[in-house]
């Protein structure tokens, strides 16, 4: 079986509560299950960061479908490419809301990450791996 791995980054257009945010993330897992997605969803302050691994035909279906979704904007595709393994292959999508806390943590990602905009990943593929990287083990929700 092939894998891909797709990320991509975006802005909401709308404030997002933990309640919704809880449950989007229930209806995102239910469906990746079926798929058999995996992935992760980072987010902080109306900024998304999403990976989304699987047959590379269900991924890119599923990144069509969630960038025509009107609750957020900006949709930026970081990069969708093979994979030999899944990053995250317990997780239908494992979750991480970051916070100041969060940030202090992460050595040379602070400053961006207090005012996250889309256009940073613009061909920094390595850099939004290392990010997700970095919060793998720390999952909330």
């Amino acid at each position: 079986m092939s894998l891909n791995c797709l990320v991509y980054v975006s802005l909401a257009n709308q404030e997002m509560s933990d309640e919704h945010l809880k449950s989007m993330l229930k209806k995102a897992r239910e469906k990746n299950a079926r798929l058999e997605i995996t992935g992760m969803l980072l987010y902080r302050d109306g900024f998304f960061m999403q990976a989304l691994e699987g047959d590379p035909n269900d991924v890119e279906d599923l990144f069509n479908t969630i960038a025509k979704d009107v609750r957020h904007r900006d949709v930026l595709l970081v990069y969708n490419k093979p994979i030999k393994e899944r990053g995250f292959p317990d997780w239908t999508m494992g979750f991480n809301k970051i916070d100041s806390k969060n940030l202090e943590a992460i050595e040379g990602y602070t400053d961006f990450l207090k005012t996250p905009i889309p256009e940073f990943f613009a061909n920094r593929g390595n850099e939004a791996e290392a990010l997700l990287d970095q919060f793998k083990h720390q999952l909330f929700f």
